[in-house]
């Protein structure tokens, strides 16, 4: 049978929904439940960084040291001191802090003379002597060190020379008034 049009259904009328007391209980369980997990994950954290030995290092050697490191140096870095820091410690020290003299003190077309690998690594230098190393950090500037002087094509080209405790003084065209252990020196004048 079709209803007639225009008449509606009858529906049958819901009564209204009872308020329980079961809402401020789910909040309670809900609170409930949210203490112990914190409870737990502080237990677990506690047991993280009190009993094993990579999360101590963690915590007391390397953040500290970062920290101590942050203090030391300037809030706001440039590029060759983040290099200064990252390198050699103390902006000023270390290897890094020569390269950016060499760096300061040649165009960016020269070719530099290098001393041997060998004499670079007695005085002290651990990165230098690595030629892909030291490239990085001059580029655009041309590398090329005394012990390739047979092979390679930029040794009749250097234009510019690293003298290093006297070695390589010898090689400029004129005289030195103040030789110094550690100088960047065009090859003639």
């Amino acid at each position: 049978m079709k209803p007639e049009k225009g008449k509606k259904k009858d529906r049958p009328v819901s009564s209204p929904k009872k308020e329980e007391s079961s809402g401020s209980l789910s909040f309670i369980s809900g609170l409930f439940f949210n203490i112990m997990g914190a409870a737990v994950a502080g237990v677990f954290l506690y047991v993280i960084f009190n009993y094993s030995q990579g999360y101590d290092w963690l915590l007391n050697t390397m953040l500290k040291g970062n920290f101590e490191t942050m203090e030391q140096n300037p809030p706001d870095p440039s590029v060759a001191q983040r290099y200064e820091i990252k390198w050699g410690g103390r902006i000023g020290m270390g290897e890094i802090s020569y390269v950016n003299r060499i760096k300061d003190q040649t165009p960016d077309s020269a070719i530099i003379l290098i001393p041997p690998r060998k004499m670079l690594t007695e005085v002290g230098f651990k990165s230098m002597p690595e030629m892909p190393w030291l490239t990085y950090f001059l580029y655009p500037r041309k590398v090329v060190y005394e012990d390739d002087k047979d092979s390679s094509k930029l040794y009749s080209r250097a234009n510019y020379i690293l003298a290093l405790n006297g070695w390589g003084l010898n090689k400029v065209n004129y005289a030195i008034q103040k030789p110094e252990g550690f100088m960047v020196l065009p090859l003639k004048k």
